[in-house]
């Protein structure tokens, strides 16, 4: 063979293999998602995927007006959990921590699946029966399903213009951070789904009705929500969002309130690894728990109501009076902001 033959044929072989690695990085880059699709992955059926875990909230409220006397408005939860068997509840056991006027309030939430119980300073509440069964009754519980669709949060919903924003570690798993835009009335309606399923109420909303959700949503002056899912998986690991609002003139309809900044944060972790043990969700004996009913005067939906009341029907000294007097205790101030209940 001629060495001009022989430089023919490397150069044939060097651009054969140049378009064969052009059409591999072509065809990577075509099956390369996008941020919209990897949303997608990570909350379908409500991210459903999720079987098991140890969740980590924070929410964070730092107001200006009235409200702002009793300084930022706190509140963090932790403990395990696992989705829902057929006909039963999310099964957790979460010890919570709310800072209300610069005290901390303290106390825990339990669920097995047929029975949930609440536990402060003076001993453990039950909550009424007859709201645990028809939450077990609802569609979700009756499917089984998991992840956030037992609580009525739907992402897809009010997040929009999603980009990518790198990559990320978030409890020892590798990540994608998608960033996006955030419709805060939406978000709002999602919230008043759990606040009505929590409360016990059967119908309407137990503090953000329509009109209200769309007078917050137009105070806002900015608003940011991130979500990392896992690089492999697409399973939800960690959520976080930020508003800002400010309430122009008189234009507030929280009497309390002018503005402010609030800060909420979701993080899971150990997810799908089963490290917690079913002995974990267990209830004491029934001898141990007393009526939520000895607490709130009524159902859980008279604690939720009496906070409306404080924050939105024109009681807010006499919710800061229950705040003062409670001096710490759960208990005490469940007592007291159920009776400003309507």
């Amino acid at each position: 063979m001629t060495r001009p033959l022989r430089r023919v044929l490397l150069l044939i072989a060097c651009l054969s293999l140049s378009g064969a690695l052009l059409i591999a990085c072509g065809a990577e880059k075509e099956q390369e998602q996008t941020a919209a699709e990897i949303l997608r992955e990570t909350f379908r059926s409500g991210g459903a995927g999720i079987d098991d875990g140890r969740l980590s909230l924070r929410f964070e409220l730092d107001p200006e007006g009235l409200l702002a006397i009793g300084g930022p408005v706190k509140l963090a939860l932790d403990g395990p959990f696992a989705a829902p068997r057929p006909g039963e509840l999310t099964r957790f056991d979460v010890r919570f921590v709310a800072t209300l006027a610069h005290r901390p309030y303290r106390g825990s939430v339990r669920s097995t699946g047929r029975r949930a119980l609440v536990t402060l300073e003076d001993g453990t509440y039950e909550v009424d029966r007859a709201l645990v069964d028809r939450l077990r009754r609802s569609p979700a519980s009756r499917r089984g399903a998991g992840g956030l669709a037992v609580t009525g949060f739907r992402p897809l919903r009010w997040i929009s213009a999603p980009r990518k924003k790198g990559d990320a570690r978030v409890a020892g798993v590798d990540t994608v951070r998608i960033g996006g835009r955030l419709n805060v009335e939406r978000l709002l309606g999602d919230l008043d789904v759990l606040l009505t399923r929590a409360g016990g109420a059967t119908s309407g909303s137990t503090l953000l009705t329509p009109k209200l959700r769309r007078q917050i949503a137009g105070a806002v002056d900015s608003s940011t929500v991130d979500v990392w899912t896992g690089a492999s998986d697409r399973l939800l690991r960690q959520l976080a969002v930020r508003i800002v609002f400010f309430f122009k003139d008189d234009s507030s309809p929280l009497q309390v309130l002018r503005g402010g900044t609030i800060n909420l944060r979701l993080r899971l972790d150990d997810v799908n690894r089963k490290s917690a043990p079913a002995s974990a969700f267990a209830a004491p004996g029934r001898a141990r728990a007393r009526p939520l009913a000895d607490l709130t005067g009524g159902s859980a939906a008279n604690f939720f109501e009496g906070i409306g009341a404080g924050i939105t029907g024109g009681r807010g000294r006499e919710l800061f009076a229950c705040l003062t007097a409670a001096d710490g205790s759960s208990s005490s101030l469940a007592r007291c902001v159920s009776k400003l209940a309507p």
